[in-house]
């Protein structure tokens, strides 16, 4: 009940205090508003770039009164400036007022203050000047090139600009040449509008070289302050050409000249003159390369190479630049070492043994290129054929010739040689020089047989080596040039080429030697006028196979296994007219499927007609016949060629060893076959194998099943079991093998059933 009483009591009070608003709402006085706006103070200046200026303006009503409350806003509507705060409420004074930045570039620049309701705006403008000089820099006229003594073209200059990089005027500059020699028109100068200060002229020093020019302006924290200029004094026209080097030179055949040519250019006041072409000639001979140079910065050009030419004479080189005077080099070109040493007179000559030779030999010594060396000793040594040298000493000429005092040749046939030594410590081609001469023979003095002599061949064949005589001197050296008789003196053959002249060697030979057409002995006869005749027999022997009979016995009786046959197996082939037929082609053959073994199965009859086999292994089958035929090459026995028999020996078997492969002791599972079966190797007491022999494989009772146990052994004397199975229940069993009746030769295999 009591917050219900406080509640109505809230309730009426506020009623009346609304109704008592109401009652007065006719007479309250409405609020006034913003009229005029104007600036304080003045709304125009001249201030720096970048400067801070403040602003401001006042807010009056309809009755020119300061209005308070009023919001003005401030804007920069040109020159790049910023203002803050663009929003402010008047003082009670009715005044607002803002910071104003002005921008970075020089001339007019505007910011504005507007107010709501008021349709005017007041304009403030600022004129903006260059700030302080921030910085100094080449304007024009940096890194010039003119001839020394000579004003640069381009006068150089400087600007100076403020921190934003506004050109800044009035600033004083001097200039001051700092090296060269030169001089400047006017050393001061004053930046204008455009910040620009340029010196009045500058000259450049006599010297060639680089010039400086020092721009400083009267500033001070200005970077780049002072300006260094430079400026390159060039030489004038070239004037005079001069050697720069040695102009008499000397040097080697072939080779580069040193120190290389080189010349200077210089200008009439001595400056080096660069870029002034020069161009090097060589003589004809030489060669040069980097012929045409231009000048360095100190009027030099240096040929870059001149090649001596390969004679020894004086060479040149002219240097040359425009109608300056030429300069010229000179260089002797000497000979270079002793490079090959060659035969210059007195070479191939012949000559009577003991004689002299007609032309004396020489020997000429050059460089590489040919020119001849004077002044080496030379040294004439008889290497063969037993001459004999004089004043074997001697010394190259000025043509480089050395020539042996006299060489007279030896007294045998043949080929002399004399050998000339350069007497030098480096190595030369050629050296030593071999002189060679032909020591001619006498006459005719004997004769003898070469070859050819005691030969055999078919009747009505050529013999294969024809025959050949030697003639020679009284002192035994071969004659060359005489003419040898052949004839057929016995056996009625005949010659072809019978009457030929001997050789260099002083060997006669007949065309050919065809034997007649009987078997037995030919004779031929070499004949030379007042020497006794050389006689050269042949055999002739049967002509084409017609029989072959054996010579030796046919049945050549019984051998042990592994033994030879004797005696060898021989046949003798004959002709039709039974005539022993030499040459013929014997095969011994064995029959096919037999153990022989043969060497030296093809044979050649002899000049009896005899052929012999090379030998007869009988082999290692005992107790078998073996059989040996001969057969002739190109003759038809018709199955009656000759048959030679051999028997062999049954073996006795001595030894029972485990055969290559089988093992002696197994383990293998129950009702499963063996893997591995037992197999034995028989020997005789020489250690070959027994084959044929028939040996037993056998169990006790309940040792599985067995088949095959009854086997003769291989050729290689080796009986393996058929097979063998082994039973259902485990335990060892043993494997006996025995050979036949004898228990003394016995071998037993172990299993173990699992």
């Amino acid at each position: 009940m009591r917050r219900t009483r406080q509640y109505s009591r809230l309730t009426l009070l506020a009623s009346a205090l609304l109704l008592g608003a109401t009652a007065c709402k006719d007479d309250v006085t409405p609020a006034p508003t913003p009229s005029a706006l104007s600036a304080v103070g003045a709304s125009t200046f001249t201030s720096l770039v970048g400067e801070v200026q403040t602003v401001r303006v006042v807010v009056t009503d309809a009755s020119a009164k300061p209005l308070p409350n009023a919001t003005v806003t401030f804007n920069v509507v040109d020159g790049g400036g910023t203002i803050a705060p663009t929003s402010v409420i008047t003082s009670t004074a009715g005044e607002a007022s803002a910071i104003w930045t002005l921008g970075s570039a020089t001339g007019l620049q505007r910011a504005q203050a507007q107010v709501g309701g008021v349709p005017s705006v007041v304009t403030f403008v600022a004129t903006t000047l260059p700030g302080a000089p921030a910085s100094v820099a080449v304007s024009a006229g940096d890194n010039q090139s003119t001839q020394a003594g000579n004003l640069v073209t381009t006068s150089p200059a400087v600007i100076v600009k403020d921190r934003f990089g506004n050109n800044v005027p009035n600033v004083s500059v001097f200039f001051t040449v700092t090296s060269g020699g030169g001089s400047v028109t006017s050393s001061g100068a004053s930046t204008g509008n455009n910040g620009i200060a340029t010196v009045a002229g500058w000259r450049l020093g006599n010297s060639v070289g680089i010039n400086r020019l020092t721009a400083l302006a009267l500033v001070s924290g200005a970077t780049g302050n002072p300006v260094v200029f430079t400026a390159n004094a060039l030489a004038g026209a070239a004037s005079t050409l001069s050697a720069n080097s040695a102009t008499s030179l000397t040097g080697t055949v072939g080779t580069t000249v040193t120190p290389l040519p080189s010349v200077r250019v210089l200008d009439a006041g001595g400056n080096p003159v660069s870029g002034a072409q020069v161009t090097f000639q060589g003589s004809a001979g030489s060669s040069t390369s980097g012929s045409i140079k231009l000048t360095d910065a100190t009027g030099t050009a240096t040929l870059d190479s001149w090649l001596l030419g390969t004679a020894a004479q004086n060479y040149t080189v002219t240097a040359t630049s425009g109608a300056l005077t030429p300069v010229v080099f000179t260089a002797a070109a000497r000979t270079g070492a002793a490079s090959a040493v060659s035969l210059f007179a007195g070479g191939g000559q012949s000559a009577f043994t003991g004689r002299p030779v007609a032309t004396e030999p020489a020997v000429r010594v050059t460089d590489g290129f040919g020119n001849p060396i004077a002044g080496l000793e030379v040294v004439f040594d008889v290497t063969s054929g037993g001459g004999v040298a004089v004043a074997r000493r001697q010394v190259t000429n000025a043509n480089g010739v050395a020539e042996v005092g006299g060489w007279t040749l030896g007294d045998n046939v043949g080929t002399n040689t004399l050998r000339a030594t350069v007497t030098s410590t480096t190595q030369i081609s050629g050296n030593p020089v071999i002189f060679t001469a032909t020591a001619t023979p006498g006459l005719p003095a004997t004769v003898t047989l070469v070859a050819g002599g005691g030969q055999i061949a078919a009747i009505s064949t050529i013999v294969p080596i024809r025959p050949s005589v030697i003639v020679r001197d009284s002192r035994g050296n071969p004659v060359s040039g005489t003419t040898v008789s052949f004839q057929v003196t016995g056996g009625g053959g005949s010659i072809t080429g019978a009457n030929p002249i001997t050789d260099v060697n002083g060997i006669a030979t007949v065309g050919s030697w065809t034997l007649g057409p009987s078997a037995g002995p030919q004779t031929l006869v070499a004949r030379i006028f007042g020497l006794p005749d050389v006689t050269f027999t042949a055999s002739a022997t049967g002509g084409t196979p017609a029989s072959a009979v054996a010579v030796s016995v046919a049945d050549l009786g019984t051998f042990p296994v592994g033994g030879f046959a004797t005696p060898l197996p021989v046949v003798r082939v004959r002709d039709a007219s039974g005539n022993p037929v030499s040459g013929a082609t014997v095969t011994f053959t064995p029959d096919v499927g037999q153990s022989s073994l043969l060497t030296g199965a093809v044979q050649t009859t002899d000049i009896n007609g005899l052929a012999t086999l090379g030998s007869w292994s009988v082999g290692s089958i005992p107790g078998v016949t073996l059989r040996v035929r001969a057969f002739v090459t190109g003759l038809d026995q018709l199955g009656l060629e000759p048959t030679f028999i051999a028997r062999t020996t049954a073996a006795t078997a001595t030894t029972m060893l485990i055969a290559p492969g089988a093992v002696s002791n197994q383990i293998v599972a129950v009702s499963t076959a063996v893997p591995t079966l037992p197999a034995i190797r028989l020997t005789d007491a020489g250690g070959n194998p027994v084959v044929g022999a028939i040996v037993q494989f056998s169990t006790s009772s309940g040792s599985g099943t067995v088949t095959g146990s009854l086997q003769a052994t291989d050729s290689n004397g080796i009986a393996r079991v058929g097979g063998w199975t082994t039973p259902a229940t485990p335990g060892i069993i043993t494997m006996t093998v025995i050979l036949g009746s004898n228990t003394a030769i016995t071998l037993s295999f172990t299993v173990t059933v699992q």
